[in-house]
């Protein structure tokens, strides 16, 4: 696949049509281990809300990239998940994906939280590239919480 810009990925909600596509990605181990599976009432959840979405990142007229989740609570903070298409992982696409997603979209939160498994390197690098900071390591569940927020 040839190198795409943040300037040539677009974001849209994702419709019925993606689900099974979205699922099939659930057989790559790295996918599974780290998200959980999108059960029908997962996405009803991030189809009928409007305070929930599951967004297909791809060029225009393109393939799918990645999708992102992200919900919004009362205070206005998005909760965000990032999974890459397998066979794009480890080229640059999820930092080229997440920096078009807050240059545009992601904007328009106070701030965004991304809860990573500590062991999930690759992730955590990607969104500390994108000006995450780490606010905290939560032994318990072994999740470390970094934090963007907008410049400005």
């Amino acid at each position: 696949m040839t190198a795409i810009s943040t300037s040539e990925i677009a974001f849209r909600r994702s419709t019925n049509g993606d689900l099974e596509a979205y699922r099939s990605r659930f057989a790559d181990a790295e996918i599974a281990r780290f998200l959980s599976y999108p059960s029908n009432d997962w996405f009803a959840h991030v189809t009928g809300s409007d305070n929930a979405q599951c967004l297909i990142a791809a060029p225009p007229g393109g393939a799918t990239l990645a999708e992102i989740h992200v919900d919004r609570d009362e205070d206005g903070v998005g909760h965000i998940e990032l999974a890459v298409r397998p066979d794009l992982r480890r080229n640059g696409y999820g930092k080229r994906i997440l920096l078009a997603f807050l240059r545009g979209l992601g904007s328009g939160f106070a701030e965004l939280h991304a809860h990573i498994e500590i062991d999930n390197v690759a992730s955590l690098a990607c969104f500390q590239r994108c000006d995450f900071v780490e606010a905290a390591k939560q032994d318990d569940d072994e999740f470390c919480l970094l934090i963007w927020r907008p410049k400005g």
